[in-house]
């Protein structure tokens, strides 16, 4: 499950720093975990319909939970907990946006992302929930973003982006 490992800390370049009070930090997280939550119910839920898709004596109501298990795929992907979450971070972090796209204006729109995640100080696990991609895949992703940034192997990455 995921595990609240959020700091807060007092220096100017906290992880939320444009953030006028706690409680919005506080919702930031929040809404992060929820997703997370949900997430991985939905993927719980959808493992089980396998099972029941694989036993015989359920053979009757196959294509009912092939529907439902196309439902739980779609609200994987069309999540609006995402979209609202990744809109409310924006909307309260623009001088961080502001200043990671003057100093980096070849990132991606799914870099500014992963930078606004790692900004969070969310482990890899749970940005791969929210993003609903795998731990490996962030992990590559990560490793790109340095690149791109030419951080060198030292450089502590979500130190690197709290302090932009």
């Amino acid at each position: 499950m995921a595990n609240n490992k959020i700091h807060h800390t007092n220096k100017k370049s906290s992880p939320i720093s444009e953030l006028s009070d706690q409680s919005k930090r506080t919702e930031a997280v929040s809404m992060a975990l929820n997703i997370i939550q949900k997430n991985e119910s939905l993927k719980a839920l959808s493992m089980k319909i396998d099972k029941f898709r694989a036993n015989p004596k359920f053979a009757v109501c196959y294509s009912e939970l092939f529907e439902l298990q196309n439902m739980i795929r779609e609200t994987l992907q069309l999540d609006k907990d995402r979209d609202t979450f990744q809109l409310y971070v924006r909307e309260n972090n623009n001088l961080f946006y502001s200043a990671l796209y003057n100093k980096y204006p070849n990132l991606t729109p799914s870099e500014i992302r992963l930078s606004s995640l790692i900004r969070l100080d969310l482990s890899s696990k749970e940005i791969a929930s929210i993003l609903n991609i795998s731990s490996k895949s962030v992990e590559m992703n990560r490793y790109r973003l340095r690149k791109k940034m030419q951080l060198s192997g030292k450089v502590n990455l979500s130190d690197f982006i709290r302090n932009i």
